[in-house]
Parts: structure tokens; sequence; C-alpha cells
């Protein structure tokens, strides 16, 4: 009887192994493909041109490939990594240096395997279905960050996936951005840097009341510029910065009051805004888009005058622009 009883003993260890070399083999009988369809490099243009002022937040470029994922017998939780290699631009955590100031690197991934796109770095943890093919997107974005300067593309930033679980081999990659982008920041140059409005002389009569203006005096803002870039002005009133009426402030050593001058675009009068390039400062106004090459903005400078009171005397202003390059 006790040899029976250790035979038993013996086949019963011996099932419980095997039971457990089966299940061993079980647990990794399922596969992960990625990337499904050979996408492993997302190439960047060959040049951008980009406007010096261009709001912080523009995207400039953009590009998304569908790498995907495939499955066959994934019955378990997949683990998904992705990270970054790459130079963070300071005061952010997921826009990367481009090697071109001004202009970061944002990259994303497919949520999960279907949905949205969420920005990298991202760690999920989630069901498949156990057998196919899915989504899974990979996009790179260029960004403005700040004033962009010209320069070359360098040391892109690139994607590590990882992809894990207990049911099939872990799985890397790595996607990359391939290639050079010249970047050209566009600006223009100002051929009149200094202008000065010689105002005819004016009398009472020409003033009649509050209001009535006289002394219209043409003199054009001439500036160079390459094609395409869209030319913001804003003028600040040199003796009160805070000034955001449509009148300019007497300078000091004029002699005269109940009167002021006004700079006219076309024939809107100009509201004066702080010294600022940024796209959108209160009070920038367009000029326009440059065909490229030589361009002149006419602006007239008149009297106005500004209350019931008119005292006779000189008048003089003095007034900055500012231009910006977007």
């Amino acid at each position: 009887m006790n040899d029976v009883r250790m035979a038993c003993g013996r086949c019963s260890r011996l099932a419980g192994l095997l039971a457990l070399m089966v299940s061993m083999v079980h647990a990794e009988a399922g596969t992960l493909t990625y990337p499904a369809y050979g996408v492993q490099v997302l190439n960047v243009p060959a040049s951008l041109s980009v406007g010096r002022d261009t709001p912080v937040g523009t995207t400039l470029w953009q590009l998304m490939k569908n790498a995907g994922i495939s499955v066959s017998d994934v019955s378990c939780t997949v683990q998904k990594d992705v990270t970054v290699t790459g130079t963070l631009v300071p005061g952010y955590t997921n826009m990367y240096q481009s090697g071109v100031e001004g202009i970061g690197v944002r990259l994303y991934v497919t949520s999960e395997y279907k949905g949205q796109l969420v920005v990298i770095p991202v760690s999920q943890s989630y069901s498949v279905p156990v057998n196919g093919t899915m989504e899974n997107d990979v996009r790179a974005d260029f960004i403005v960050t700040g004033p962009v300067k010209s320069g070359t593309t360098s040391n892109l930033p690139s994607m590590q996936l990882k992809f894990s679980g207990s049911c099939f081999t872990t799985v890397t990659a790595t996607q990359t951005l391939t290639g050079n982008t010249a970047v050209a920041g566009n600006t223009c140059s100002v051929t009149t840097p200094t202008l000065t409005f010689p105002l005819p002389r004016a009398y009472s009569k020409d003033l009649a009341s509050t209001g009535a203006t006289t002394g219209d005096t043409v003199v054009p803002l001439n500036i160079d510029c390459p094609a395409g870039v869209k030319i913001g002005v804003t003028l600040t009133d040199a003796v009160n910065p805070a000034n955001r009426s449509s009148t300019l402030s007497l300078a000091p050593g004029s002699s005269a009051a109940g009167v002021g001058m006004q700079i006219m675009n076309g024939a809107t009068a100009v509201s004066f805004g702080p010294d600022s390039a940024a796209a959108g400062t209160v009070n920038q106004w367009i000029a326009g888009t440059s065909a490229g090459g030589a361009i002149q903005i006419p602006l007239t400078a008149r009297y106005v005058r500004t209350s019931s009171k008119l005292v006779p005397g000189s008048v003089n202003g003095k007034a900055t622009f500012t231009m910006s390059y977007q």
C-alpha cells in the first residue's frame, strides 16, 4: 500500500508540472505586430516660410500616418508606453526643439487603439479585439513657440512606442522625423525709418468747430517685403504711450491749445496703441499682404480741433510706428 501511495503522489506532482507547462505556453500564444503598415518615418517638408510675428501656437506644418496594429490571439490587457527622445522647449512639457528658434515639435499618437489623438508622452492600459488590424495613427506638428528666425531644423525628436502584455512578446518601435526643413523667417526692411509731416499753416476759420480738420499732408511709409508677408502696423503716441484715442498728444514746445493731430490710414483716423509687434496688438491695423518687393503705405497727417477754446500757436507731435510681419 505504501508503494502505491508513493506512485500516485509522483503522478500528481507530474500532472501539476505538465499543467504549469501548458499554462506557460498558452500565456505567450498571441502576437502583436507594430507597425502593421510599415510606417517608420514622417518626412518633414523641405522648406517653410514664416512671418516673424506669426502668433505663438500657430501650426505651420502637420503630418499624420496610420502605422496600424495587427493582433492575433491577444486576449490579455495591452500596455502602451510612448516616449520621446528630444530636448524640450523651455517652459513646455510636451513641445520639443526643432533646431530653429521659434519653432517647436509636438508629437501625437492614437489614444488606445482608436479614436482621438493624445499628446506624447503617454502611458495607457487597455483591451483590444482578440484578432484583427486596428488604427494607430502617429502625427507630428511644427508649432510656433516665439519669434521665428531663419535656420534649418536639426536633431528632430523621435517617438518610441512599446507594447507589452502577458499573452504576447513585447514589441518596440521607433517613429522618426526624417529630413531637414529650411525655415525662412520672413521679415521686411523699412526704407523710410523716419517720417516728417510738414503740415501747412492753419487758420482759425479752417477749424471753426470741435472735430473740424485741416492741413492734410501725405507722406508714404516705404518698406520692402518678401511675398506672402501680412504687414501689421501700430502707431504709438510718443508723448503719452497710454493714449488709445485717434488724436495725437501735443509734444513739448507746442504753444497752441485746443488742437491736436490725427494720422490717417486712407480715410480712417488711426487709433494709437502700445509699442508692440505682437500679432493682434491693440489698435494694430493690417496694411496688406506683400506680393514681394517695395511697398508704399501712404499716411496722412492733419490738424483736428479738440475743444471749444482754440489758442493760436505752434503745434508739434511725435509718434512711433512698429511693424509686425505675419
